[in-house]
């Protein structure tokens, strides 16, 4: 069986992956039965190897290969194509794919990514459809874009994930912890497993998520935000340490960044356009200290620096989901690279 898996929402990727992998057998044999290949510099003859070794002790090996199919997008890919000559050709990768033995489960992996840290969901099902190799294999395989969730179906996913690890919650507590944890579904995840040792069988209410991840993570976060926007590195560190340590999420914490960034370029625009205080918190709504908190840091940046900011989260947040760095070590480099920033 061949699949062939894209998109940037690797939680929901990963557990389809693990749907896959129960095929293997035995879990204590699954590592001896499971091979990784990068893509990149692969060649067809290597492929035809993997894919036609028998599995040792079990039912079925499961052989992943990450970024083959980006080789053969663009102009480089429709260059390839033409060339049936190439030993490593899409013709070649797909004779290897084409006939794979009931003893072998085939993943091809393409994680949506794109510069600056953007993720071009539409662009990369685009770029699928002209790519060669995909065209020759999709036919003959399960195919599915892992896209991100929208906001409006992020709580929706949370009541599902919470009845699967048959955890009572309802739907305002679910909406309430999306809007404090973000589309991150690897950090929601954890927080429903929390929440439901929490409520100890009964139903998870908003109450409980606001004492559980709300007022904590959100005073952690707003007192890193205010010692970065400080500069001031050793407060900054401190509050990153005790927000790791009470179990905060990298992916929560730049939500709340960015949220805040956010809120930050939305005042400085309304002051630019001379509008008086009074009148900003009016159009921006929510509480008058926050606001206030938001005013004082917004005086101490201009619109560039923003946005220099704003580019940086970003390139945490890329390095973060495509596995480039750790993310514990992805968020200790921001914290001091922003701190630095003067």
């Amino acid at each position: 069986m061949l699949y062939i898996f894209t998109g940037s929402d690797d939680f929901s990727l990963k557990e389809r992956l693990k749907q896959i992998k129960l095929a293997l057998g035995d879990e204590s044999l699954s590592s001896a039965n499971t091979t990784m290949l990068e893509g990149k510099n692969l060649t067809a003859a290597e492929l035809q190897n993997y894919v036609q070794t028998i599995p040792f002790l079990a039912p079925a090996r499961l052989v992943m290969v990450n970024g083959l199919l980006e080789r053969f997008e663009g102009s480089k890919g429709k260059a390839a194509a033409k060339d049936t000559a190439d030993k490593n050709s899409p013709d070649e990768f797909a004779r290897a794919l084409s006939n794979l033995p009931p003893t072998t489960l085939a993943v091809l992996l393409d994680y949506t990514t794109a510069k600056d840290g953007d993720y071009r969901e539409k662009e990369k099902v685009s770029a699928l459809a002209s790519n060669p190799l995909f065209k020759l294999v999709s036919p003959g395989a399960e195919v599915k874009h892992f896209a991100p969730l929208s906001a409006q179906n992020l709580p929706g996913w949370v009541m599902q994930r919470a009845k699967q690890s048959s955890i009572q919650m309802s739907v305002p507590a679910a909406r309430l912890l999306t809007r404090f944890v973000g589309a991150d579904l690897w950090a929601l995840s954890s927080e429903i497993e929390k929440l439901g040792l929490y409520a100890q069988g009964r139903a998870v209410e908003e109450a409980d998520v606001e004492n559980m991840v709300g007022y904590s993570q959100e005073v952690n976060i707003f007192g890193l935000v205010d010692a970065v926007l400080d500069h001031k590195v050793k407060d900054a560190q401190q509050s990153l340490a005790a927000f790791t340590a009470g179990g905060g999420s990298p992916g929560f914490l730049l939500f709340m960044l960015v949220r805040q960034l956010r809120l930050m370029v939305r005042y400085t625009a309304l002051k630019k356009r001379g509008l008086k205080e009074a009148e900003i918190f009016k159009a921006m709504g929510g509480s008058e200290y926050a606001l206030r908190k938001t005013a004082s840091q917004a005086a101490c940046q201009n619109m560039d620096s923003l946005k220099a900011i704003y580019s940086k989260l970003l390139e945490t947040d890329f390095n973060i989901k495509t596995g480039r760095f750790e993310p514990e070590l992805a968020m200790g480099l921001l914290v001091a690279e922003l701190c630095g920033r003067k």
